[in-house]
């Protein structure tokens, strides 16, 4: 897990916010957990919770939302606790109500599609401020904190929590506060434009969970629907490029 937060974080210095932002969107970290839950759960319960992780993910797609709106306007903490409320009003509200997979499938992407077109777009592109020597190993520790504890939890949270806190803004956060304290809200809001581009293929990750995860060995399961994301994803973000 601390490696791909360096690799992301670095490809975002290489290659800018935006497309490092895509990269970043790819589900690093809410495969892992999926595929760590299946492990230790079981395939059927990791296929339960994928109508609720498809409701996390819009808690995902609000958080950036937010979070991009208020970086201009405030303190990266209150906009990140904002943020974070946003992410669970989202999961509160679904609480009780496991949707069926049509029903979140297509609400995930009338809401993403929403969301990507009235995202602020910034234009303007700031120099890269000297990043200090703990960057990288601080971003992997507080991650890999996150998913350690979430993958703990799981067995005691039951499928409809497990599924909900799947697409935690893990990455999503991490990459926010360290580009709004190093690079500022113009910069924040191209990362995060870049993740959100990415999540079309988080909702195929998901139904693939569903679909594959149950009637085959597991590694093999994970190993398709990472190519498969991969695909999706490339060709959502040529799509969003002609739109934007």
């Amino acid at each position: 897990m601390p490696p791909l937060i360096a690799g992301v974080t670095l490809s975002v210095r290489k290659w800018g916010e935006g497309f490092g932002g895509w990269i970043g969107g790819f589900p690093w970290i809410a495969g892992p957990i999926s595929f760590f839950i299946a492990i230790e759960n079981g395939a059927d319960f990791a296929a339960s919770t994928v109508p609720s992780a498809l409701m996390g993910s819009i808690g995902t797609t609000f958080f950036a939302l937010i979070y991009s709106i208020a970086a201009p306007r405030m303190h990266w903490l209150p906009a990140l606790l904002l943020s974070y409320l946003a992410f669970f009003i989202v999961a509160l509200a679904s609480l009780g109500r496991t949707p069926s997979l049509p029903f979140a499938v297509a609400l995930n992407v009338i809401v993403l599609t929403g969301v990507l077109y009235i995202f602020p777009k910034p234009k303007d592109k700031q120099e890269y401020k000297k990043h200090p020597f703990y960057d990288i190993p601080l971003r992997m520790f507080v991650a890999t904190i996150f998913v350690v504890l979430l993958t703990q939890l799981a067995d005691k949270l039951g499928p409809t929590w497990s599924g909900i806190l799947t697409p935690f803004p893990i990455m999503t956060s991490t990459l926010a506060v360290f580009t709004h304290i190093q690079q500022g809200p113009q910069a924040t809001a191209r990362i995060l434009y870049g993740l959100l581009s990415a999540s079309y293929g988080f909702v195929i990750f998901l139904l693939g969970v569903w679909w594959l995860v149950p009637i085959m060995p597991i590694g093999l399961a994970y190993g398709i629907l990472a190519i498969v994301t991969m695909s999706v994803n490339g060709l959502a973000i040529r799509l969003i490029r002609k739109q934007r």
